[in-house]
């Protein structure tokens, strides 16, 4: 397998957390299993909102270009990359506050497991009026989301 490259664009990394979103989500408890650690072992998150409500996924996902399950775990045993360099261009510099942090605790608490007791950094993902992503919108029109697809 190849070695992964790094997302260049905020569109890639939105392509990314569709796919987290349908791991969470899936019926294949393996998908399922392997979205949920990553969530909750992760120290670099993705902030975005499904249906107006905080989300979030781990950096060391979202960061490659046309990330599955199999290329992550390939990679995984081949090296660890860092993307936080690419966020800080794509997003800006990560925050952490309280607030965030307690949001987080909040959604990772939603599925079983421990939660890594660490440090986090936090990036949030924006759309291209500069408002919070909210997955929920750009999948509410089934005509418009394969016309995104299309152009892209």
């Amino acid at each position: 397998m190849a070695m992964l490259q790094f997302v260049e664009n905020v569109d890639q990394i939105i392509e990314n957390i569709k796919t987290m979103e349908q791991y969470l989500h899936s019926d294949n408890t393996d998908e399922r299993d392997f979205a949920i650690n990553l969530v909750k072992k992760g120290r670099a998150m993705m902030a975005y909102k499904v249906n107006g409500k905080n989300h979030f996924a781990p950096g060391n996902f979202l960061g490659f270009k046309k990330i599955t399950k199999a290329a992550y775990i390939e990679n995984e045993k081949r090296e660890t990359r860092n993307g936080g360099p690419i966020f800080q261009v794509l997003l800006g510099k990560p925050f952490t506050h309280a607030a965030i942090e307690k949001e987080f605790m909040e959604y990772a608490d939603t599925f079983k497991g421990s939660t890594l007791k660490s440090k986090r950094k936090y990036w949030r993902v924006r759309n291209d009026e500069n408002k919070y992503f909210d997955l929920a919108q750009v999948t509410a029109d089934p005509v418009e989301t394969v016309a995104e697809e299309v152009s892209q």
